[in-house]
């Protein structure tokens, strides 16, 4: 099947891409954030996971869990050969991190978003803060390592 290729370009390109913007976090945007007072991070992040949910990103967070199986099923036909046995891996890996993102990272999100800022003390915000920002980064963590690896 001359498709094979394409459908596995497009699923290394997705995955990668999620993987950068994993990485891009890791490496940048959390230290970035982590020396802001709590309610300038607190504003930061909520706008963050406001612009997140957008087409280009969704294209990619979710085309590469649909195009990892299908690369996979595609070159089933050789299960010994070492591109399906990495195919399989990083569609686990992958399907992990997007585990993560679904049981710890988006529920923090969300918990965060009801939070009001205008209405808060610093104390308050410092609070808020201190129950997102180390679980978060903890399962962002995870789910950078396992999305890279993928």
């Amino acid at each position: 099947m001359q498709g094979k290729p394409i459908v596995l370009a497009l699923a290394t390109v997705a995955t990668g891409l999620v993987a950068g913007v994993y990485y891009g976090f890791s490496v940048a945007v959390n230290p970035g954030l982590a020396r802001l007072p709590a309610p300038a991070y607190i504003a930061a992040m909520q706008a963050i996971n406001d612009v997140i949910q957008n087409p280009v990103f969704a294209a990619s967070f979710f085309g590469a869990p649909l195009l990892l199986p299908l690369a996979t099923v595609l070159y089933a036909r050789r299960p010994y050969v070492r591109r399906f046995r990495l195919l399989t891996a990083a569609t686990g890996l992958f399907w992990a991190s997007l585990g993560v993102t679904v049981a710890a990272n988006i529920p923090l999100n969300e918990t965060l978003a009801t939070f009001s800022l205008p209405n808060a003390t610093p104390a308050q915000a410092a609070v808020a803060r201190a129950h997102f920002a180390g679980p978060w980064n903890k399962w962002h963590g995870v789910r950078t390592l396992a999305s890279t690896l993928a």
